[in-house]
């Protein structure tokens, strides 16, 4: 099995494209439902890859002291997820992608964290996956609690809001085709119509979890 389904360039223009979309309208650090339905839309449009957003609690080694950090809630050595804390990511038959992981450093800005989280893409094979919070001893071991019912619930209230569908539509039509070049700046119309000037962001990954 390939390590990756992307090169780093692919990934990235992929989270640059999300991230553009809402560094001026919102908290691109607190949508990783945004990322994870357009990255999903991505991978089935114009990859031809199965892809799904995939909601429920999610952790990730980032030092090898170790030190983890956890979307969702951890507690006796187990991991649960609430709407109140969750995480959101792709999900393919073989690998586990998470297109918001290059701003992983401003979602834990508060937590305390004494490591440093490098901007890194996330995108790796299910079998790479540890087996229980227990592993989550050396930098990059992941885990995931996915929560089929939640995540039911979550895209079809996440859908449900046109503000959203519209903003999937803005980064598929500024994401353009997988071959096409990028264009570095859009414009869009809110629903006041005010224009607002889209921009990709600097901020990509640089090595991969």
């Amino acid at each position: 099995m390939s390590r990756f389904l992307m090169p780093l360039s692919e990934y990235n223009r992929i989270h640059q494209v999300a991230h553009g979309v809402l560094k001026d309208i919102g908290r691109p650090e607190k949508a990783c439902k945004f990322f994870a339905c357009f990255g999903a839309m991505v991978l089935n449009k114009h990859y031809k890859i199965p892809a799904r957003a995939v909601a429920g609690g999610f952790a990730l080694c980032v030092d090898a002291e170790p030190e983890v950090v956890f979307f969702g809630q951890a507690e006796n050595g187990h991991i649960s997820s609430s709407p109140e804390g969750f995480h959101m990511w792709v999900q393919t038959e073989t690998h586990v992608i998470d297109f918001m992981a290059p701003i992983f450093p401003e979602a834990f800005a508060d937590t305390g964290l004494t490591a440093t989280i490098p901007r890194q893409m996330l995108q790796r094979p299910l079998t790479t996956e540890a087996r229980s919070l227990d592993e989550l001893n050396t930098r990059g071991a992941f885990y995931t609690l996915p929560d089929p019912d939640m995540t039911d619930a979550m895209i079809g209230e996440f859908l449900s809001h046109p503000h959203n569908t519209d903003l999937l539509l803005v980064a598929d039509g500024w994401y353009g085709g997988r071959r096409s070049k990028q264009k570095h700046a859009l414009t869009m119309q809110d629903n006041l119509g005010e224009r607002i000037e889209l921009r990709l962001p600097a901020t990509t990954a640089i090595g991969a979890w």
